[in-house]
């Protein structure tokens, strides 16, 4: 009976997305931007009606807070890692303002002095690549604002950051449970999308090998490629910090970049090279692979062994033992290198293949454990 419930639950769910997905398409709006765009602005309301109803001084503190941490970062684990650092960032702020208080009060060099220096670590701190940066701006930030303002004290500094500490947490709970967006989904989508678009450039590099000087590359579909490749390493690092279970296959999801970027490389070189080698058939495999694996990991199922691969690499050693011996060397070493090309090309799918498979059964295992 609980099988079933999770099954009736998991179905209304997927139709409930479908539904709101084809409601922004018509619309012309990316689904993931315009739900996070709605997320941010409830808790935005929810942050402001709160200091509304407690009538606190200084109170739009807390839905500044909340749209800082939200407004640019749609997934959850990123705007976990941003709320921790700007958590750290308030607590440390507040604990310079609350001492330089106590032990000085207003003494105006003291407070120069500490805002100097405050400000010069804060911004070294900042200017790093990583998440910690978040929380040397809010702790400059934090000092600046309750060590300089008008209303200077002790009270008001601790009552400062309880107010962005409020809306961190209204943010994190909105992020987390209303229509939460996770890295970890959109990660598939990408890769699959990826996928897709190797399996295009693939066909394009194929027609000038068929049509020599007839076809040209698509550039804009190269960029897109490169572009998607930049951001997949970073939505990896998201879905770990949202997600312990994805943590586990994170060697996984890396190895499958690095596949997708071999691929790349080798269609590059693949377009450059020059033979006249009839490999339609071996094309047709190597494009109907790419559906294979993304039709997989778009469901969620493990990749068939098939013998496709097994084939090609079989049609591959007949052609190099039917090239003609008496054609001159650069003619040879180009068929030799471009049937390599497309060997190794092969190799990446079924290493491809094997990294699906796993990562498909794993999430599989999870699912059951949980039922």
């Amino acid at each position: 009976m609980g099988i079933v419930n999770i099954i009736g639950v998991w179905k209304i769910k997927c139709v409930e997305i479908k539904t709101i997905q084809q409601f922004f398409s018509r619309l012309k709006l990316n689904h993931n931007r315009a739900i996070h765009g709605l997320k941010t602005a409830f808790a935005c309301i929810i942050g402001l009606s709160i200091a509304k109803f407690f009538n606190w001084p200084s109170g739009q503190w807390v839905p500044i807070t909340i749209m800082v941490v939200m407004s640019a970062q749609a997934h959850f684990g990123a705007a976990l890692q941003k709320a921790y650092m700007r958590f750290l960032g308030t607590v440390a702020g507040v604990l310079i303002t609350v001492l330089t208080l106590f032990f000085f009060s207003h003494d105006l060099i003291v407070v120069f002095l500490v805002v100097f220096f405050v400000c010069l670590i804060c911004a070294y701190i900042a200017s790093r690549p990583d998440d910690i940066s978040y929380a040397g701006t809010l702790g400059g930030v934090t000092v600046i604002l309750t060590l300089t303002g008008q209303q200077v004290g002790i009270e008001y500094a601790m009552q400062r950051g309880l107010y962005i500490v409020l809306g961190i947490a209204i943010a994190l709970l909105v992020s987390r449970f209303l229509f939460p967006i996770h890295a970890r989904d959109r990660l598939r989508v990408h890769i699959a999308t990826t996928l897709r678009n190797l399996q295009k450039l693939f066909f394009k590099a194929a027609q000038i090998q068929a049509e020599p000087g007839g076809t040209v590359i698509d550039e804009k579909l190269e960029a897109i490629l490169i572009e998607d490749l930049i951001e997949q390493p970073r939505l990896i690092h998201e879905a770990c910090l949202g997600s312990r279970a994805f943590a586990a296959k994170r060697e996984l999801f890396t190895n499958v970049i690095n596949v997708e970027r071999n691929i790349n490389r080798l269609i590059t070189l693949m377009r450059r090279s020059s033979c006249a080698i009839d490999t339609s058939e071996l094309n047709f495999i190597i494009e109907n692979g790419f559906e294979s694996l993304v039709n997989c990991l778009g469901a969620g199922t493990i990749p068939e062994n098939t013998q496709d691969f097994s084939l090609a690499f079989f049609k591959i050693q007949q052609i190099f033992e039917n090239l003609q011996k008496n054609d001159e060397t650069s003619t040879v070493v180009a068929k030799h290198s471009f049937l390599f090309i497309l060997e190794q090309i092969f190799k990446e799918l079924q290493l491809l293949r094997q990294l699906i498979a796993q990562i498909n059964s794993d999430s599989s295992k999870m699912i059951s454990n949980l039922v």
